[in-house]
């Protein structure tokens, strides 16, 4: 049997055999795996031109693996998986992080996991696995419910019979019996159908969860007929330009590719089969621009605007590019806003915060002349309101606030915007 576990981003791996015995019990913090999963690990960590997904180091005469921040699923090759979940608050709960994962995955446009339902997002006591699992057979059964897709495909055969055209140059002398033939049949053995089968087929023999395993296992009888592709990167490549009769195929085609072909923002090679894997910074930057987007229709929201340059050289050429996380505009009003996916201490010196993200914030504001400038950091069990009041110069001041994403992004946002309009009709002194 296959063994999952649940670890939350900047974790410990460790061996099992050389833990101690009061030490062997696996926590959201620290996890231990076997000998042969913690090499598998190991050489991953040491892998060239990959993200820095894991670190290796040893302390104390002791082996550590750290999971870096990143987020998602990681399969490895004796089939261990790793589910990594966002760190939070230390009192959050598993459901919590996992539904906070799931709401943020759906900000991803060009992935289908905009597509998860509100059930499937009530699904969050499941490992993300199955519930990507999950959302993969709403599409199948939704595709099968209006009728599999049939289409017209040239079969090569050797037959007695002539049905459609002889090809004279594959006809087998030796057996002048048999006739080469090509013709077309209305089949649904095509494409498209081959991808999904193959992905029902993977799925059926790596869910753990039983009405997945049901459903999977009525899916591979009703689509029995169609055979799985034996190539499956040339096969995905082709159906980019599928017909317009193929619209409907397009979420289950999308789910099929990020579970079969390692289809995320990362890829660790041939140590992992399936790496559903995100950075959480750039997660958590995307969920909060659109929560402003959605949520700020009075403002002109733009993400990650690249106007200005930071210098310009002797000659006049801008260097440089600035790149702020968002930009708001409202009449006479810029608001720029970073957004990081740190820790913020409030009772530790300067906060936690980097002297690095206030002299790029600094910058951001003097070259778009802000009015009001912004610092987004999650919120966790002390960080729940907004810090003391910052202030670059007297017209330029700086606000640190905390985001939740354990609750939905109409409730965070509406905090978030409630501050602002506060702060921009109290005069500053």
């Amino acid at each position: 049997m296959p063994q999952h576990f649940t670890i939350t981003e900047h974790g410990y791996i460790r061996r099992l055999s050389t833990a101690l015995r009061k030490e062997q019990t696996d926590t959201l913090s620290a996890i231990f795996v076997s000998d042969s999963t913690f090499e598998l690990l190991k050489q991953l960590s040491f892998r060239a031109n990959t993200d820095p997904l894991l670190t290796y180091s040893v302390q104390k005469g002791g082996e550590f693996i750290r999971i870096k921040n990143y987020v998602g699923v990681l399969q490895l090759a004796d089939r261990t998986q790793i589910e990594i979940l966002p760190k939070i608050a230390l009192h959050t709960q598993l459901p919590e992080m996992r539904l906070a994962l799931l709401r943020m995955l759906r900000t991803v446009p060009e992935l289908p996991f905009h597509r998860l339902s509100q059930a499937q997002l009530q699904q969050a006591h499941l490992p993300v696995w199955e519930i990507f699992i999950s959302a993969f057979i709403a599409e199948i059964e939704q595709l099968t419910r209006q009728g599999i897709q049939k289409s017209y495909e040239t079969v090569e055969e050797q037959s007695r019979f002539l049905k459609g055209k002889w090809q004279y140059h594959r006809q087998n002398h030796a057996h002048p019996e048999l006739l080469a033939i090509e013709h077309d049949q209305f089949i649904a053995d095509i494409l498209p159908n081959r991808l999904l089968k193959t992905c029902i087929e993977f799925l059926a023999k790596r869910s753990q969860y039983l009405p997945n395993q049901a459903k999977l296992r009525k899916l591979r009888f009703i689509w029995d007929e169609i055979q799985p592709s034996s190539t499956l990167a040339e096969d995905f490549q082709k159906v980019q330009h599928l017909a317009r009769s193929f619209d409907r195929y397009t979420q289950a085609l999308k789910w099929a590719k990020i579970l079969l072909m390692n289809q995320s923002w990362s890829t660790f090679g041939k140590n992992t089969n399936e790496s559903l894997l995100f950075p959480t910074e750039q997660l958590f930057e995307r969920y909060v621009a659109q929560g402003f987007k959605r949520y700020c229709q009075g403002y002109e929201v733009v993400y990650q605007e690249t106007a200005h340059h930071l210098v310009h050289r002797h000659d006049g050429k801008p260097q440089f590019k600035l790149r702020p996380d968002l930009v708001l505009r409202f009449q006479e009003q810029v608001i720029v806003i970073d957004i990081k996916w740190k820790r913020i201490a409030p009772d530790a010196p300067n906060y936690g915060i980097d002297q690095a993200d206030l002299y790029q914030l600094y910058a951001y504001g003097q070259k778009y002349r802000a009015t009001e400038l912004y610092l987004l950091y999650p919120a966790h069990e002390s960080f729940t309101t907004s810090l003391p009041a910052f202030r670059f110069e007297d017209a330029l001041p700086l606000t640190v606030l905390p985001f939740d994403i354990t609750q939905p992004l109409s409730t965070s946002m509406g905090t978030i915007r409630a501050i602002i309009a506060h702060q921009k009709n109290t005069p500053t002194s």
